[in-house]
């Protein structure tokens, strides 16, 4: 399957580690430059190197250092370094967090506000900076990872901010999808259920804690829990995800837009 993708610029959020990180190889193994963003220079600059020795030289990794919750310094990324770059064809909005674990009583005000912020409002920034750029690619798109929470939330009632924000990706996606139609531009939402990475070892430690159990028990506990959700017995992978964003991203995925993908392995029962 020929997938268009050598040489197209993309710019992934949160790809100095788990997830996004994962999306950015997938990129690069079909040919994308990447640029990767994180908060620290040095956790960047070693997956930017990283990434081109892997693909001899062949793929150029640029460097977008900021946090994403600043909006001066990703506006002084897209007036400064995306000019020397030049042009940019995939953005894979990514970067999400549950920086605070808790149901709706424990949250405060600054909780709900910092899922927001991080999350929603990240995405919103990228693709304001993006738009000028992703209107002069004949294969624009714009893919937004959310969560299968963002449509069918914990029965357990943790974390309903964090679902919040992830809601707000999907139905900001058929926005979009449909005022950036004009341009050529294709937006979708990626919605995965619990991965086994990324995340994962974040939340293990939180059952953890709140059970007061270690470390080990809260892993086997939870991977029991998520096993027994799929039809398929298992929990997916970073890898699952990836591979639909590199199909998203492709030639071959043209004609989809303001659609949300699910890869969850058969949990989500409904359409």
């Amino acid at each position: 399957m020929k997938t268009n993708l050598r040489k197209r610029i993309a710019l992934v959020t949160g790809s100095s580690r788990g997830l996004g990180k994962a999306i950015a190889e997938a990129l690069a193994t079909e040919g994308a430059d990447i640029i990767i963003n994180g908060r620290w220079d040095k956790t960047v600059g070693n997956v930017a190197y990283e990434i081109e020795h892997k693909f001899n030289h062949s793929i150029h990794a640029y460097q977008c250092i900021c946090d994403v919750t600043n909006s001066n310094r990703i506006g002084e990324f897209f007036r400064e370094k995306m000019p020397q770059i030049g042009r940019l064809d995939i953005l894979v909005n990514n970067v999400g967090n549950i920086e605070t674990f808790g149901r709706f009583e424990d949250l405060t005000e600054e909780d709900w506000q910092m899922s927001f912020d991080l999350t929603f409002m990240s995405a919103v920034r990228f693709i304001k900076g993006s738009l000028p750029y992703l209107k002069k690619s004949n294969q624009a798109r714009i893919i937004n990872i959310a969560s299968l929470s963002a449509h069918q939330p914990s029965f357990t009632g943790l974390n309903p901010h964090y679902g919040m924000a992830k809601a707000g990706m999907v139905n900001l996606t058929k926005n979009l999808a449909a005022d950036f139609g004009k341009y050529g531009i294709t937006v979708n939402t990626v919605c995965p259920s619990t991965l086994a990475g990324g995340g994962w070892d974040q939340n293990v430690k939180d059952r953890a804690k709140r059970e007061g159990i270690t470390v080990k028990q809260a892993e086997k506990i939870m991977r029991q829990e998520e096993n027994k959700k799929s039809p398929l017995g298992k929990m997916g992978e970073l890898k699952d995800v990836a591979g639909l964003v590199v199909f998203l991203a492709s030639a071959n995925a043209g004609f989809l837009t303001g659609h949300c993908h699910n890869v969850d392995g058969g949990i989500t029962r409904g359409t």
